[in-house]
């Protein structure tokens, strides 16, 4: 009896030992495989892989009855309300949510999602085809054509969407009327505008503030800045979160343990340029990255509520 007691947990332990989980998030965390993932496997056995997409919500959406993940990442404070509302994702709350630094970061307090990182939305420019410093969401509408945004049914097309919310009210669909003009093109998510961005095709693009890292850490940081508009700023952190399907794999929960340990959490900083949501020293580089005090906030439920007519209504301006 005692042996066979025994063989069956030898044979439990195996079963997350060896396996595989599949992550899907945003094109930017694909370090999750190929840095954090060769950590993830020394610790449980578990192999990461990693399906960059752009837009997970509808994609989960379209997969609800058989899911293919087992984790989403890159769900942020404002759209994870979509995904538990549609009972995309199950509530899980990691052995390691001690670590946490400020309550503030706890996402949900059901924990449907677990946050990793955090950091503030910016505007990036090359100084060298400005010529000059920008200050403000007005000073874009200087620059005809060159400005790089993303699909709102992106990650950050979404959050930049609802920056201009934050600052302009009611009147935000006209701001991007009149942004219009500055646009050169409409990226399917932040990677693409990177990308174009990095080889001269626009001025300015909508990204992060701590884009300026890499600018620096690259010797370009007299090139490329980084500015907060003085209409406000926009702080949004990320998530993690179990996909809700009927067998839930061990490891994806240890995953979610993982990403609140000290290892994740400063490959977020190299590798996402994010902020840690557990006490970590910032290297000194950090000190590059601009911040303000003035803060836009939008209320989730709100956010929720409206979200996919806000979205049809900027695809419609941005389609014209």
């Amino acid at each position: 009896m005692k042996k066979t007691v025994l063989t069956g947990l030898f044979l439990m332990s195996l079963v997350s030992f060896g396996e595989e989980i599949v992550v899907y998030g945003p094109e930017s965390m694909k370090w999750i495989e190929s840095s954090a993932g060769i950590i993830f496997k020394e610790k449980t056995g578990t192999t990461i892989k990693y399906v960059p997409i752009d837009g997970v919500i509808p994609r989960m959406k379209l997969e609800k009855k058989n899911p293919k993940a087992d984790i989403i990442v890159g769900l942020t404070d404002i759209n994870y309300l979509e995904a538990k509302k549609e009972k995309l994702i199950k509530n899980y709350k990691p052995t390691t949510a001690g670590n946490i630094a400020k309550e503030e970061f706890i996402i949900d307090k059901e924990w449907s999602v677990t946050p990793i990182d955090y950091g503030m939305l910016a505007l990036n420019y090359n100084y060298e085809k400005t010529g000059s410093d920008l200050k403000t969401f007005e000073d874009l509408k200087k620059y005809p054509k060159e400005l790089l945004v993303q699909d709102p049914r992106s990650f950050t097309g979404e959050a930049f969407m609802l920056w201009t919310i934050g600052v302009y009210g009611e009147n935000w669909l006209k701001f991007w009327e009149s942004l219009k003009p500055s646009i050169l093109t409409v990226s399917s998510g932040w990677s693409d505008s990177f990308a174009k961005f990095s080889v001269g095709e626009g001025a300015i693009m909508s990204g992060y503030a701590s884009s300026s890292i890499y600018f620096y850490q690259d010797g370009n940081e007299n090139k490329y800045k980084s500015y907060i508009p003085e209409e406000g700023g926009y702080i949004y952190l990320e998530g993690a979160a179990l996909v809700n399907k009927k067998n839930i794999k061990k490891s994806a929960e240890e995953f979610l343990n993982f990403v609140l340990e000290p290892e994740f959490q400063k490959l977020a900083l190299e590798k996402n340029y994010m902020f840690p949501v557990i006490n970590y020293k910032l290297p000194e580089d950090y000190k590059y990255v601009p911040t303000t005090d003035k803060i836009v906030k939008l209320d989730a439920e709100y956010v929720n509520k409206n979200m996919e007519n806000w979205k049809k209504q900027l695809i419609e301006v941005l389609k014209k």
